[in-house]
Formats: structure tokens, sequence, C-alpha cells
């Protein structure tokens, strides 16, 4: 199930305001990571004109409209796999 923004904001305000965020990806062999970016795709496309059509005018890969990519950045080191299923 897809998170939105909101959530996200609900469950990060229960955390220490200064603690580090950081990226846990791949619950077989988890990777901790640095957060890279967080991109407002809508506003991102809008403010760098793509297009998201092929050079016929056909659709590539639609993706929804009001999508927030957090990104990974730097590989910080492992994981653990127990925080997947909490």
């Amino acid at each position: 199930m897809a998170m939105t923004v909101a959530e996200l904001i609900s469950l990060l305000e229960e955390c220490p305001q200064d603690a580090e965020v950081r990226l846990l990806t791949q619950p077989s062999w988890p990777f901790e990571c640095s957060i890279g970016n967080v991109v407002d795709k809508t506003q991102a496309d809008l403010e760098d004109g793509v297009d998201d059509t092929d050079e016929d005018g056909e659709p590539v890969m639609p993706e929804p409209e009001g999508v927030v990519y957090i990104t990974e950045g730097e590989q910080l080191g492992y994981g653990s796999k127990r925080y997947f299923d909490r």
C-alpha cells in the first residue's frame, strides 16, 4: 500500500527531531543509505519541462500525478532484516 506525505509526516513527528534519517532497502540483504533528495515529481517535471512522451508523442511509462520520490544517497552500512517486519 502506498504511503502519503501526510502519513509519513505523522510517523516522523513521533521521532526525535534531531535523529538522522536513513533509507533501509532490500529486505533480504538490508542496506542503510543516506537520503539523496526529496523530489515532487509533478513540480520537478513542470520546472524541467519534462514531457513523458516519445518522439511520436506516445506515452512512455506513465506515472501517477502527485508522486514524491525519496532518492537513495550513499550506502552507509548494513541494516537489520527485523525492521522490515515492524
